[in-house]
């Protein structure tokens, strides 16, 4: 019991006990003042109750959240031993495509066949197996591709023009 309950509940008795006559014009205003003490009280203890559950509900989600960032921390700031890109994975991945030029013949996009995500490969960073890894999923992505020879693109012929 609040300490506002405690205090309606007092002055109920002590209305009581002066045998506060209800039949008169003063006694009825007491009488219904002090039922809207007691109401009031009432509802008040219901609001801090339910204050209590809230606050009670929000430190654990406070606490989910904070394991939860400490988690997506720990898998940024470790990233995985394969991740040849070099990229930076604390940083915001906005600046990641301001150099992307669609005439750049060094930069390419695809999708990752694991994450569906967009990537956005450099020939450059290739490895020797011509695979890379996602910067999102961090799993290995195999390019297969033909990249024709010079060669092929010149004719045989002796005065080294192009066949139409």
């Amino acid at each position: 019991m609040s300490e506002i309950s405690k205090d309606a509940a007092f002055l109920r008795g002590l209305a009581e006990g002066m045998a506060i006559d209800t039949k008169s014009d003063e006694g009825k205003l007491i009488s219904k003042l002090i039922d809207l003490v007691s109401e009031a009280a009432d509802r008040i203890e219901q609001l801090e109750d339910s204050i209590d559950e809230l606050t009670d509900e929000v430190e654990m989600l406070d606490e989910d959240l904070y394991d939860l960032s400490m988690d997506v921390d720990d898998i940024y700031d470790d990233p995985a031993e394969d991740d040849s890109f070099g990229y930076d994975l604390d940083d915001d991945d906005d600046g990641l495509f301001d150099d992307f030029d669609d005439d750049d013949d060094n930069l390419f996009e695809i999708m990752c066949p694991e994450c569906g995500e967009d990537v956005v490969v450099d020939f450059d960073l290739l490895d020797e197996e011509n695979n890379i890894v996602c910067p999102n999923c961090h799993r290995s992505i195999e390019l297969e591709f033909d990249i024709p020879d010079e060669e092929s693109d010149v004719s045989d012929d002796d005065d080294g023009d192009i066949d139409d």
